[in-house]
């Protein structure tokens, strides 16, 4: 692991922390003051209890009814030639054959509601209910991965909001067979975890909620479908804030809160979950960050960096990807410590299991003459060869799947409605 050659030392609303701090986390859409946030319409973020359960036998093509008519939006190629059309409310994830998405609505002052999850096949342009969780409070969009030709997703069961224990369920998509199964991560589940793939297995992170507000790590086998608790953490001092993957081990990101000055490490374990190293990442955070808006001194540094975290990438064991539910967005090279990119709010990191791009999200019109995609690419950022062709011109979300599908949500107002927004959908290494 690369970390090893280190020396080892409209968006808020407030929920919980894990360990017993408030955070200002993110909010995308809808809610009142103080509400958990509820992801905006639009396309974007072992044991007994683990027996697959709400299976849905069958696949079945649905399409628009003569009341839904009028909530579409338009599937189109990078050129601009269409493709079919799905819900203007979906919540969409690039996946390499095709669009993972959720329809999720919340009934004023509720705060749980059936959850309806969807697949738009790019090969026969056709539209597939795969199941429906009931009861969920929210969804984890940002850690929705591919796998093994199937997709998961991480969601919570119940109201986050009411001071009790909710499910953490992890759902998973046989995208061939149209069917969706369900696993309990744990009964007492926090909205905020992480999940990555791992050499065919995915690793998923969860602040129990608990009185020991323990910090875990668990394994989930998709062949055995089943889970093991491999790292654990004891609240407190150190609060896990995400996990990846890497080729021999995995990275974890972890906040030490137990001082005045909040330091993030990344902690490097070897094939055996065995912690090899650790690494600061507070000097690169200054770095990248002091005299921003909002950044006029040490303190308010450290102090976003005790927020969730909605993207943790380490490409090639070199290159760190950063986004959490504040104000921070950050490529850097950890190896020599250049700061390849950083800014405040304004940009956001692309979800899905391809590597990351960064770009700029567009909320006035008069932002849409250069729209910003790049990638990483030798240690630098590569500007996306994209521009709409249509009259939806603003740029609001972007996703990338590991086989290299790109969907790109632009629209040609703030708020996403019937013909208000385009999906551009094209394959590209």
């Amino acid at each position: 692991l690369a970390v090893e050659e280190a020396s080892v030392g409209g968006r808020q609303g407030v929920v919980d922390d894990p360990h017993g701090e408030v955070k200002v986390a993110e909010r995308l859409a809808v809610g009142g003051d103080g509400d958990l946030p509820v992801d905006e319409a639009g396309c974007g973020g072992g044991g007994a209890n683990n027996v697959p359960a709400n299976t849905v036998p069958d696949p079945e093509p649905v399409g628009p009814g003569p009341d839904t008519q009028q909530q579409m939006m338009q599937v189109v190629s990078k050129d601009g030639k269409p493709l079919g059309s799905i819900d203007c409310r979906a919540n969409c994830t690039a996946m390499d054959s095709g669009i993972l998405y959720s329809i999720f609505e919340l009934a004023e002052n509720q705060f749980t509601a059936a959850s309806e999850y969807h697949f738009f096949s790019k090969e026969r342009n056709k539209d597939v209910l795969l199941g429906t969780l009931e009861d969920q409070g929210y969804e984890a969009v940002y850690t929705r991965t591919e796998l093994g030709g199937k997709a998961y997703t991480l969601a919570i069961q119940g109201n986050p909001m009411d001071g009790n224990a909710d499910k953490l369920v992890l759902l998973e998509f046989d995208i061939k067979a149209g069917t969706m199964k369900q696993y309990v991560v744990s009964e007492k589940g926090f909205p905020y975890a992480a999940m990555a793939g791992h050499k065919g297995r995915l690793l998923i992170m969860n602040h129990e909620m608990d009185e020991q507000r323990t910090d875990v790590i668990v394994e989930f086998d998709p062949v055995s479908g089943t889970m093991k608790k491999v790292i654990s953490l004891p609240g407190g001092k150190d609060s896990l804030r995400s996990v990846f993957g890497a080729e021999d081990g995995s990275y974890v990101l972890r906040a030490d809160i137990g001082s005045s000055e909040t330091e993030l490490f990344i902690d490097a374990y070897d094939a055996e979950y065995r912690k090899v190293s650790e690494r600061s990442l507070n000097d690169i955070f200054l770095k990248a960050f002091s005299g921003m808006p909002g950044f006029e001194d040490r303190q308010d540094v450290f102090n976003e960096l005790m927020m969730n975290v909605s993207c943790f990438e380490v490409i090639g064991g070199r290159y760190l990807v950063y986004e959490n539910f504040g104000r921070m967005r950050m490529a850097v090279d950890l190896q020599t410590g250049e700061v390849l990119f950083a800014d405040e709010d304004l940009y956001s990191v692309s979800v899905g299991s391809g590597a990351p791009a960064v770009y700029r999200m567009d909320f006035e019109p008069e932002s849409v003459e250069d729209p910003e995609i790049y990638t990483i690419s030798g240690g630098s950022l590569k500007k996306l060869d994209f521009a709409p062709s249509g009259k939806e011109k603003m740029i609001r979300n972007v996703s990338h799947s590991a086989g290299g599908t790109w969907l790109v949500l632009t629209a040609d107002s703030f708020r996403i409605t019937d013909g208000s927004a385009a999906l551009y959908m094209w394959t590209e290494n």
